[in-house]
This record gives structure tokens, sequence and C-alpha cells, in this order.
């Protein structure tokens, strides 16, 4: 077996310090192969100051990617972050540039949202930073804070330096030693006059606890009154500056009073009217006059006056209708009851309501028009009675069974006829729940049901109808959408028939329908001739 050469042994530890001082680095340096693993989403920065590309990108202190590119955009920083697959970051959270320490490098930390926000995909932008606050910017505010310090020191200097501001200086210090040695000699001599207030604040503080101890329900209440009294001056006051800001600008008779000059005016003149009407009565002129100064007048004002006290009287006793209804309770209460039934049928008949309606719908299947004229008596809000005249271009069927004895053998004949000029009728009852409608009754000259669901302020309609049951074929269904896209107009459109193969037929269509008001005013508005 051969031996390696000196050459090749060389060679193999070269190679393996090569190996290592690669690991080392990757290890020392955090250098990777991988760095467009990940998906990148880009940040708009006011400043990126001092941030270098491929710095860590951090989430509560744990890295979860690098920064991969710094380019400018519209006057700011874009900053592309380059994130780990397995990292999701909300559409919500915000970015923002932190320093290590006062002096350390700088990094990005990504500040978490909300759990139920969507996560940006590859490429996206975070929207949400907040403003980066470096170094620079605090020792530009500190300047800013020394100068001012520096120009207060200044004033002081000024004002206190030289011999004026010593002097005066000096002054204040000893008048403030004085003050404080004849408050020391005040309470000196006072000391047992202080204890005592001391000790009767003591014992008052100790009265008023037990007051408090014993009576605080009482105490409660009163706070609620004086919360309430405030409330109520609060009120007043606000009412007070209402009228005080009316009376300034004029409104109301006491501000034109006050105000308007003219209103002054015609005060005047009024009690110069006042006065002279005064004059004219003393003087027993006109209608008053002559009442004040005329005795038969007098009399006939005094017969008057007794005749009402002898009716005010009578009525008092309870003599007469009036009487009776002021002082019997049984005919104020048949008064009440009486007025209670005619308010409550009032308000009845202001809720019953009338509908009229005409509706047409085209049959594609006989190529012709089917109407309905309908009437709709509403008592109710969730409550209406529904009679209908129907036009069917089906015509009307009627099935007759007949039996015949051939021989000794009976013969059963089926015999359907089709009447066309017969009208169909509907009277139904209808009841709502909320948007939900159910009715019953007639349906077309059958017994049937239906059932209605409102949207939209019930300006769409959904029906369906169910009626002409027999054993001897599928009852007649029919569903319709109904929709008011105008007051008192609207279009339809359905399938009638549509489980019976022979007779059953899409159809299109629309109506027309007025309220009592509306034929009211219909009628009210045609100009009748003379």
């Amino acid at each position: 077996m051969s031996k390696l050469s000196v050459e090749a042994k060389v060679g193999v530890f070269v190679v393996i310090g090569v190996v290592l001082l690669c690991y080392m680095s990757m290890k020392v340096g955090k250098l990777n192969f991988s760095n467009n693993k990940g998906y990148a989403i880009e940040v708009l920065f006011d400043s990126a100051t001092g941030l270098a590309r491929d710095v860590t990108v951090e989430k509560a202190g744990v890295e979860i990617g690098r920064v991969q590119d710094i380019s400018l955009r519209d006057g700011k920083a874009l900053v592309v972050l380059r994130i780990k697959q397995a990292i999701k970051v909300k559409k919500d959270a915000k970015a923002v540039i932190r320093t290590r320490g006062i002096l350390g490098d700088k990094y990005v930390e990504i500040i978490a949202g909300s759990a139920s926000a969507p996560d940006i995909m590859g490429g996206g932008r975070l929207t949400r930073t907040m403003p980066v606050t470096d170094m620079d910017t605090l020792l530009n505010v500190l300047g800013e804070v020394a100068n001012d310090i520096k120009l207060l020191t200044t004033v002081m200097s000024n004002v206190l330096g030289g011999e004026e501001g010593e002097a005066a200086v000096r002054a204040i210090v000893s008048n403030l030693r004085g003050i404080v040695t004849t408050l020391n000699q005040s309470i000196e001599r006072n000391s047992s006059d202080i204890d005592r207030m001391i000790d009767n604040l003591a014992g008052f503080s100790d009265t008023l606890r037990s007051i408090g101890d014993d009576n605080q329900g009482d105490i409660k209440e009163i706070i609620t009154s004086v919360r309430r009294v405030s409330g109520s001056m609060e009120s007043l006051v606000a009412d007070l500056e209402e009228i005080t800001e009316k009376i300034n600008t004029g409104q109301g008779s006491i501000g034109r009073l006050i105000n308007d000059d003219s209103t002054i005016d015609n005060l005047n003149e009024t009690l110069a009217a006042l006065k002279e009407i005064a004059q004219s009565i003393s003087q027993g002129e006109g209608t008053l006059g002559r009442l004040i100064a005329e005795d038969q007048t007098i009399d006939s004002l005094n017969t008057t006056l007794a005749s009402l006290d002898e009716i005010t009287t009578k009525i008092n006793s309870g003599e007469g209708t009036l009487g009776r209804l002021v002082n019997e309770d049984e005919t104020v209460e048949s008064l009440n009851t009486t007025l209670t039934q005619l308010n409550n049928y009032l308000e009845k008949q202001d809720t019953f309501r009338t509908y009229l309606d005409y509706r047409g719908e085209y049959l594609f299947n006989s190529e012709a028009l089917k109407s309905y004229l309908s009437l709709r008596i509403q008592p109710r809000e969730d409550k209406y009675y529904l009679l209908q005249i129907i036009d069917d271009p089906e015509g009307k069927e009627s099935v007759t069974d007949t039996y015949r004895d051939i021989n000794g053998t009976v013969v059963q004949e089926h015999e359907v006829k089709v009447e066309y000029d017969v009208l169909k009728f509907s009277a139904q009852v209808a009841k709502r729940y909320y948007n939900l409608a159910i009715r019953g009754g007639l349906l077309e000259s059958t017994g049937g049901f239906g059932f209605d669901y409102y949207f939209l302020d019930d300006k769409l309609l959904m029906s369906l109808e169910a009626f002409d049951f027999s054993l001897d074929r599928n009852p007649h269904l029919k569903a319709k959408i109904d929709y008011t896209p105008f007051s008192h107009l609207y279009l339809t459109t359905g399938y009638d028939n549509f489980v019976n193969e022979e007779s059953r037929s899409f159809f299109i269509g629309g109506g027309i329908n007025f309220s009592d008001e509306d034929v009211k005013t219909l009628f009210t508005s045609i100009p009748l001739p003379y």
C-alpha cells in the first residue's frame, strides 16, 4: 500500500481548512445561500436612514426574514422585505425601524395585526408604518432644549447680575429669613391654640364620621338631590342664556320692545289711547261709560248676574242635563265609554285599506293573455281578504263519467268538456307573519292555498300557489315573481301549472294597482261639467 506524498497531505489540509473557514464565516456572519427563499413584501417609510440591506426582520424578537432591497419611490424609501415562507404577515400589521440599543445597528420590526385580518400575499404591500425616531432627531430636540435653557440662564443672569441684582437677592433672602422667624415665633406663642384646633378638628372629624355611618342613606339621597338640582340649574341657566340671546337679537315681544324703537313708539301710542278711553268712560261716553254712569244699566247687569247665579246653583245641585253631566259619575262614565268606542272605531277606519288591481299574464304555451281583476280588503297590516275575477284562455275543464248497460255489460264513458267563455273566481283569506304571508280559500273556482314572501321593502314578491286538487291528475301549481320598480306599476313572470306536461307554460306580464286613497284623489281631481 503506497503512502500519500507530502504534497497530497498539504492539499488535503488546505481543502479542510477552506471548508472550515467557509463554515465559520457563515456562522459568524450569518451568511446563507437561500436569500431568495420565502416571499417578498414592500413597505414605504418616510425615511430609512441607517437601514442597510440584509439586516434582520423580526417579529416579537424572533427573526422572520431579511431586508432584500432599499430604493427610492415617490420621495419615500421603498424597503423590500424577504419573509420566510412559513411566517404569515397580516394586512393590518405595522412595520417600524428599530435600533439595537443607543448606537446599535438598525433592523425592521413587524408588529402583529389582528388574527381575523387576511394575510399579505407575495409581492403585496404593508401600508401601516410607524415614524422612525433616530438619534439625529433626538439630538436635534435636545439641542433645542439646551438653547432654551441657555436663553433662560442668560435672562436670569441679566436680571440678577451686577450689584443691583445681588442687593435684590440679598433683600429677598433677608425678607424670607424674617418671615420664617415671625412664623416660628407665632407658632411658639400659639402652640396650645393650634393643638386645641387640631383636637377640635379631630373630634369634628369623628363626629362627621359617626353621622356618616348612621345616615349613609340620607347622605346618598342628599347627594342625589344635589346632582338633580345641579342638572336642573344647568338646564335653567341654558334656557336663560337662550332667552337672553333671543332678547338681545330682537326676537319675541320683549326683544322687539328692548331693541326696536318702533315697538316702544307703538306702546306709547297704545298707552295714550288707553288714557283717552279711560277719560271717555269717566265722562260717561260710550257703552261702557253709560254702563258705569246709568243706574238702569247697572240694574240690568245685576239681573243678568242673578240669572247666571241661579243657573249655576241648578248645575251644582245636579238639575238638568248639564247638571247631571257635571255631578253624576255614571253620566260622565257613559260619555267617556261612548267617546272611547267612537275613537276606536275611527282608529279602525284609519287602518282599513282597500286596493284595486289589474294583472295580465301572457302564456307562451297557448299564446293568449290571462287576465285578473282583484279587490284586496285589508283591515289590518298583517291580514287581508282577496277577491278575484279571472279570464283564463285555457277555459274551465269539467269531467263527466257516464255508465251504460250494453247487452248486460256496464260500460263507463269518460267525457271531458272545456268551456272557454266561463269566468273563474277566487276568494282568499291571507295572514302575514313578518315577510311571509299564507293565504287560502277559493283559487280559480277550486280550493287551494298559496305562500308569498316579500323582499326589498315589499318591492319584490315570490309566490307559490297550489289548487285544483283531483285524484285522477296532478294539482295545479304556479310559481311567480312580481317586481315593483315604480309606484302602482309592477312586472311579473313565472311558470304556470308546471307539474302537468300538457298544459304547463311560462308567462310574462305586468299589472297596475291603486289604493282607495289613490282612487279618491283621482276622482276628486277630475273636472266635472257644469
